[in-house]
């Protein structure tokens, strides 16, 4: 019998916050339980639409073309029919693909344009306002369903104004923020498209194999928490950079602090505040997430079906000098994702200090379902590592990209033996030792007493730039300095 794919996708991760405990999220904690999860994950580049092209291409950025949000930079604004992808291998070998949520990889279509079935919205999508989510929305509450600003984002609206969202045309913010949403925890959009994947799930005939996503618009700012919402969520506490000066780090960095600093009231740089809300913006969508999970429990088909859990990036909400979303960052907040494995031929209850990425999860569903794929990709399977967490791990280095967001930044960076290292396209770098320096407060770079790590990561960053055959021409500062070791 085929095996079915949930892939469950979330936005930010506030992964800096993480030492609230494991247990606090609660479809991460369910799939720790019965399958591996990868401690060192990482997204291919830190953007919603290069992200996510590359988790269904299995491609780099620089190979499939999205190189920011909206085409920016030389880069292409929207995946088309040309492009290949792994829904297409599955929905030839019998698959029915089912995709509900947030798409943000095409202005104009959505994903029923490129062969999924389900529910979506062309660009980035608002789902509020729809017929359908109204039509929910009836089941749970009655009247207009108002966010009241309870942190002002970059727009400034004042705490305690209200937003009906159902008659809204789009999110009132986009990288900041945090409201209250008055109404029972349900009327959550995540808790809407996991509905709408369970009714499609039950559509299909039991002998029918699935390859479904769903991806919520959250946790993303504006932060937004159902009233009815109430968890046994304890301290909070700050990130370990939020009072960094930013010395011996790009100027970017810099510059985007403060960007912040004179964006936001000083009502909206309530970092405690933001920091719980990012968190249980988290909490909220697992759990509408987690249903789907006891959805397929109860129809008897979780134990034919592969679970995925990722986010497309991080989020570096009260961070780095006091930040919000992500910017030009390659830091670890921004860079870092959850990443776990459950399901037939996956171990079950193991930790993995595997560097993995999210263009390594095409490969790998390829491999575990054992459906031929017709590309060659750029990631590479991981299923090792879920089958037999304790051997060598299949990845000893894993470069990421990025090319700024609004402002074109040409950065790349390596993670490998538990260092990090960053290059910007003047030849600016960037190394820390992770394992000692996790909050990035000591940029190595120029340190003679580590010069022989940064020529190993500066030749390792140039071969893997080889391997994947990342020639941009405005990256030849960036190859001079990786040659010169």
């Amino acid at each position: 019998m085929k095996k079915n794919i949930l892939w469950v996708v979330a936005d930010h991760q506030a992964l800096a916050n993480r030492d609230v405990g494991p247990d606090v999220f609660p479809l991460q904690a369910r799939l720790r339980a019965t399958g591996v999860e990868f401690e060192r994950a990482y997204t291919v580049l830190p953007i919603c639409s290069p992200a996510r092209a590359s988790m269904l291409t299995g491609l780099y950025p620089h190979t499939h073309g999205l190189t920011e949000n909206d085409g920016r930079f030389g880069g292409r604004a929207e995946l088309d029919s040309s492009d290949h992808m792994i829904q297409h291998d599955f929905a030839a070998a019998g698959y029915r693909c089912g995709w509900f949520g947030k798409w943000h990889l095409s202005q104009d279509g959505d994903a029923t344009d490129f062969g999924f079935e389900g529910y979506s919205l062309p660009g980035y999508g608002y789902p509020y306002s729809t017929d359908a989510y109204r039509a929910y929305l009836s089941r749970f509450h009655d009247g207009p369903l108002n966010a009241e600003i309870e942190a002002p984002g970059e727009a400034r609206l004042p705490v305690g104004h209200r937003i009906d969202m159902t008659a809204a045309d789009e999110w009132y913010e986009y990288e900041a923020g945090s409201s209250i949403l008055h109404g029972p925890e349900e009327v959550h959009e995540a808790y809407f498209i996991a509905d709408l994947a369970k009714s499609w799930i039950d559509s299909l005939e039991d002998d029918t194999p699935f390859f479904l996503r769903v991806d919520a618009w959250g946790p993303h700012p504006p932060y937004t928490i159902p009233s009815g919402f109430q968890s046994d969520l304890g301290h909070v506490p700050l990130t370990g950079n939020l009072s960094h000066d930013l010395d011996n780090r790009p100027q970017h960095h810099a510059d985007y602090r403060d960007e912040w600093l004179h964006a936001l009231p000083e009502e909206g740089r309530d970092w405690a505040l933001l920091s719980r809300r990012a968190i249980e913006h988290c909490i909220v969508v697992e759990r509408a997430l987690m249903t789907l999970v006891d959805h397929l429990e109860a129809a008897g088909r979780l134990e034919d079906t592969i679970i995925v859990f990722c986010a497309d990036h991080g989020d570096a909400v009260a961070s780095n000098g006091g930040v919000m979303n992500k910017g030009s960052l390659m830091v670890e907040e921004t860079l870092r994702i959850p990443m776990l494995f459950s399901g037939p031929g996956v171990a079950p209850g193991h930790r993995s200090d595997a560097l993995t990425c999210s263009m390594d999860i095409a490969p790998t569903l390829a491999d575990l379902t054992g459906i031929p794929l017709r590309n060659t990709l750029q990631g590479v399977s991981i299923a090792s590592d879920l089958t037999t967490p304790d051997g060598p791990a299949t990845r000893t280095r894993l470069m990421s990209q990025h090319y700024g967001l609004h402002t074109l930044i040409l950065q790349r960076c390596l993670h490998m033996e538990g260092w990090k290292y960053i290059i910007q396209a003047d030849g600016f770098e960037e190394l820390y030792h992770l394992d000692q320096d996790p909050c990035e407060l000591s940029n190595r770079a120029q340190d003679p007493v580590v010069a022989d790590r940064r020529a190993t990561m500066r030749r390792n960053l140039l071969a893997e730039m080889d391997a994947q055959q990342d020639n941009d021409p405005r990256l030849t500062r960036i190859r001079e300095t990786l040659g010169q070791v």
